[in-house]
């Protein structure tokens, strides 16, 4: 992690954007209008869904927990216990919390109890990284386990706070669950926040990533407001009595193992953008589904290109295109067109239309590309609509092929994987019939 002082210097002149994220997620009501908390920050209420990167804020703060859904249920072999992962959304936060370390910000999370191994039957199967907060404990060496040892209320330890600003928190939110075996001699910052019993419950590292112990059974607003408010006016507190500044000049002196590192980050950072690259190139693929005109037709090309290894050739007049042999000889002629609703007979008379006046074979296929219902935002209610029985079979009578891009997608997330993708794919464009329809697990051509 960098210096935390990036960031405390490049907002000294404003007051600190913190998100508290995902709070419905754990079960809280939340308010949508910021906060606005005199002296200490700006708090935000961020839904779990809601697609705004952290990397909108200086500061974060997570419920432990939210991107995992464990329930147990009876059988006669013993317990069965099932676990469903948002993980898209996990792997994807993950990267914006490390890129919010990066740039000196700071990360909290809340921890209740974590559960890392599931009682099935007569065995356990283990699930240390279906959450973000075990996934970033993981990534530092953070071993962790149940408080188990059990106290009448007279034997109750009290609890021991290293870091007097977390005291209030502490004091009504800091019931520990969850003690923690930090890694000896790991090369990073890192302060005991709160002890229970000899144990640590709380920690942080290079004062940017806190773990707090954390537990409510109150889950309206203001008790979401009150614990953000705690966390936030004790972090920012925490790290204004402990941030100092180190000045560029001291490096002019470079640790052997500094280098070493820093060639180590600059391989990974290369790789990283090689990836995100590639995650950008997948996802304006989607495109097609809210493009239309010379957009969306230079993304159906780009698709059939890069995806399947078609080679393409545009008509000159941008109309159209062909997927041609190596010898440029035509095997599909193609169009792309788009509508806020579905598909008529219009749009099958005018490629029909233009195959003949290039002077092409009414045998030679045409497929037609139409991104459809281009009103509706929802992917499972586009790809459930259908195309009226009788334009399909004008569209069949016409040899032309209807392909909706919703349909091209589906198509792509099947075949993505297999090596012979571009094969079947042309198998599938050559099959009989007017409309060759995808959903999420099978395709089938209609006649």
């Amino acid at each position: 992690m960098t210096t935390a002082l990036k960031i405390e210097k490049g907002t000294s002149m404003r007051e600190p954007r913190i998100f508290a994220y995902g709070f419905d997620a754990a079960g809280f009501s939340t308010h949508r209008d910021p906060v606005f908390l005199r002296n200490v920050s700006q708090i935000e209420f961020i839904d779990f869904f809601n697609p705004i990167s952290f990397e909108m804020a200086d500061g974060v703060i997570i419920p432990q927990g939210i991107f995992e859904r464990i329930e147990r249920q009876p059988s006669n072999f013993g317990a069965k216990t099932t676990i469903a992962v948002h993980k898209a959304s996990m792997l994807e936060r993950e990267r914006q919390l490390f890129d919010c370390l990066r740039d000196g910000k700071w990360v909290c999370f809340l921890v209740g109890e974590i559960i890392d191994e599931l009682p099935q039957g007569f065995h356990t199967e283990p699930i240390n990284d279906t959450d973000l907060c075990k996934r970033v404990l993981n990534a530092f060496q953070v071993g962790r386990h149940r408080r188990y040892r059990l106290y009448t209320e007279k034997q109750q330890p009290a609890l021991r706070t290293e870091a007097r600003e977390f005291d209030l928190y502490l004091q009504d939110y800091g019931s520990a669950t969850t003690v923690y075996e930090l890694a000896r001699l790991q090369p990073i910052e890192r302060e005991v926040i709160a002890e229970l019993d000899g144990r640590v419950v709380g920690v942080e590292f290079d004062r940017q990533l806190f773990f707090l112990p954390f537990q409510t059974s109150e889950k309206s607003w203001p008790t979401a407001l009150s614990v953000a408010k705690m966390v936030a006016g004790a972090i920012v507190s925490y790290r204004r009595s402990r941030i100092s500044d180190i000045p560029d000049w001291v490096d002019q002196l470079r640790f052997r193992s500094e280098e070493d590192l820093y060639l180590e980050i600059n391989s990974l950072l290369e790789q990283v953008n090689r990836l995100e690259s590639q995650a950008r190139s997948w996802r304006d693929y989607k495109g097609i589904l809210t493009t239309s005109g010379s957009q969306l037709r230079n993304r159906i090309v780009a698709i059939l290109e890069s995806v399947f290894d078609f080679h393409v050739e545009v008509a000159a007049d941008r109309k159209s295109a062909v997927i041609t042999e190596d010898d440029h000889r035509p095997i599909l002629l193609f169009q792309s067109s788009s509508t806020d609703k579905g598909i008529d007979k219009d749009f099958i008379d005018q490629i029909h239309m233009y195959r003949e006046g290039m002077g092409l074979s009414k045998s030679l296929r045409a497929i037609l590309f139409v991104n459809s219902d281009m009103a509706s935002r929802d992917i499972r209610a586009r790809a459930e609509k259908g195309v009226v029985e009788d334009i399909v079979r004008y569209a069949a009578a016409q040899n032309v092929l209807i392909v909706r891009t919703i349909d091209l997608l589906l198509l792509m997330r099947q075949l993505e994987k297999d090596s012979e993708r571009k094969k079947r794919l042309m198998q599938l464009f050559l099959s009989p019939g007017g409309w060759l329809k995808a959903d999420w697990e099978s395709h089938k051509t209609y006649v």
